[in-house]
Formats: C-alpha cells, structure tokens, sequence
C-alpha cells in the first residue's frame, strides 16, 4: 500500500488572503487531516475559506506520540498537512521534526509555498547583496542573546531576526552594543491592519524607542555590509 504524503504548507502571517490556490485546494481535497500549532488559530483560516478537514495539534511541547500519529496516518496512506500558526513552517516550529521522522519512513514531503515574513521583510528592504543569513528568534536570556548576536557579527550581509513584543525592547539594546552604527529594518504586524515598518540607525531607533509599540510580531533585519541601504 502506498503512504500519503506529508504536505508542509505555507498560511498567511496576516492577511486571510495571502493564501495560494494550491494551498486552499491542498488543505480542502487532498489532506485526510491537518497538524497545526494552535487548533484554534488555524480554524479561524479553515472556517474563512470552508474547510472542514480535521485538525489534530503539533507545537513545539507535544509528545514524540503525537509525531508518531501523523506518520501512522501517512503510514496507512492518508496524506497528512501541516501548518504553523502563520508563515512557512519548518524555522521556528516542530515542522522540521515531523519531516525528518516522514523522510526515516520513506514518505514523500511536499512544499506547498506562500507567505514567509523572512521573504516579506527582503523584498523590501532595498538589500542589493546576496548574503543573507537568517537567526530566527533569539534567546531570552541577556547573555546567551548578547553571544548569538556576537556571532553574527562577522557575517557580511543582512541579518534577519524575529522577536516578540516582549523583548523587542531588550533585543534592540543588545543589537546597540553589538552592531554600533549600523542600519535596521523593522517589520511590525506585517500585512495586518496596523502594519508599520520602522527603518533608521541602531542610534536613531534607541533614542525613539519609547515610539515603538510593543504589540505584534517583529521582524528585525540589520544591514552588516558595504551594500547597507542609505535614508
């Protein structure tokens, strides 16, 4: 009997429509069940274009036994879909676990492609280099980001981070004594209705940092080479 196949696809980071066609069709006809980070938050997308295929949870703290329920499905020739919550999986999700476990068995792992806030933020940020290197989110603790970023240091081009509301504050300060000079590009709320993109020195953005609102999902992009964008 032929296994199903693992579907890893792309959900807007915003805006319901930044869905692709391939995608609704995928997550409506061809999926027997969805994997998703949150339940809740994917059945806002599944309601808003009529999907009722079942969902079943996978975030960062399940079990291996909820892994391997997704691969018995596939096992037994169901094709399994996987979502995060929004944007592409497989960066800073369990999406990348669920592949490896489905390429051990031998099943066949399918890209569905679409919204990704790291694509978003370098189509336009103006960077006319082609070094990119992208650090996801960073740790929570001081020291432990202050040596991450330190690390990144020496790399020659764009580096995009994601932070959370919470930190973005602290991470600002720590990029401040890390990359002294330097030019950032931030990304808040990117395609929801209070988008805002803040662009300005590491200086500049310290000295108004009162001015930043501390809601939403940050992308942070900090130009590191001769090819920086200028105001």
């Amino acid at each position: 009997m032929e296994t199903g196949t693992l579907y890893i696809i792309a959900t807007p980071i915003g805006n319901l429509g930044d869905i692709t066609v391939r995608a609704i069709d995928t997550l409506k006809h061809t999926a027997g069940v969805i994997y998703c980070e949150d339940t809740r938050q994917t059945r806002k997308l599944l309601d808003h274009y009529g999907i009722a295929t079942a969902t079943q949870s996978l975030h960062t703290h399940s079990s291996p036994r909820t892994i391997e329920g997704a691969i018995n499905h596939l096992l037994a020739g169901t094709s399994v879909a996987y979502v995060t919550d929004s944007g592409t999986p497989g960066l800073s999700d369990p999406g990348s676990k669920l592949v490896s476990a489905a390429r051990a068995r031998g099943i066949p792992v399918c890209p569905v492609p679409g919204p990704s806030a790291l694509t978003a933020i370098v189509s336009i940020s103006g960077y006319r280099g082609k070094n990119i290197a992208f650090a996801g989110f960073l740790s929570k603790k001081e020291n432990k980001r202050k040596a991450e970023l330190s690390a990144l240091k020496e790399f020659d081009g764009m580096i995009v981070l994601y932070e959370s509301p919470y930190r973005i504050k602290k991470l600002l300060h720590a990029i401040k004594e890390v990359f002294p000079g330097r030019d950032l590009l931030i990304g808040r709320e990117m395609t929801k209705f209070h988008e805002e993109f803040i662009f300005g020195s590491i200086e500049k953005l310290i000295s108004d940092i009162r001015d930043i609102k501390e809601k939403g999902e940050f992308t942070v992009t900090i130009f590191n080479n001769k090819h920086d964008i200028k105001i």
